[in-house]
């Protein structure tokens, strides 16, 4: 009896120990992918979100420069990469690359009062690497509402510092 409660204690111990393991992980991931503030930042950001109705007709637009982005070498890479043609503005005597995305957005799709980039990401922690999706730029945008076949068109006009 006495081995088998030493076994069972045993047991218990390596259950709660690696279960521990993976709330660190996660901790550790979501410092890493922490979003900060565009405010200032490196990269600053322009979306303009168009509604339209089921027959194309104009209801609104709303525009915002607010929000937050990841400053990880992955929002690097996808400006790099995967966002297509560059163009080189001067806005205030500041230098920047310049590049364009746009998304279409229904009722059937999920969404909220917040537009992202997504982006999905392989962490290397240690000896472990976690896939995570994250979103490398955010933006939130007032409240519309809206009618089941209207469509909403974002255009997001991204800007990076150039050193």
């Amino acid at each position: 009896m006495k081995n088998f409660s030493k076994v069972i204690l045993g047991c218990i111990f390596t259950v709660l120990i690696a279960c521990s393991v993976q709330p660190v992980l996660a901790q550790d991931i979501t410092d890493i992918l922490k979003p900060v503030p565009i405010k200032d930042a490196e990269y600053q950001f322009h979306l303009q979100m168009i509604l339209r109705d089921s027959d194309g007709r104009l209801i609104s637009v709303t525009e915002s420069t607010n929000g937050y982005y990841i400053p990880h070498a992955v929002t690097d890479e996808a400006f790099d990469i995967h966002f297509g043609k560059k163009e080189i503005v001067t806005i205030d005597n500041i230098k920047y690359e310049k590049v364009q995305y746009r998304e279409k957005y229904s009722l059937d799709l999920p969404f909220k009062l917040m537009f992202f980039i997504p982006a999905i990401l392989e962490v290397s922690y240690g000896p472990e690497t976690v896939t995570v999706d994250a979103k490398i730029f955010q933006s939130f945008v007032p409240l519309v509402y809206l009618a089941d076949d209207d469509e909403i068109n974002t255009k997001w006009t991204i800007f990076r510092k150039l050193n």
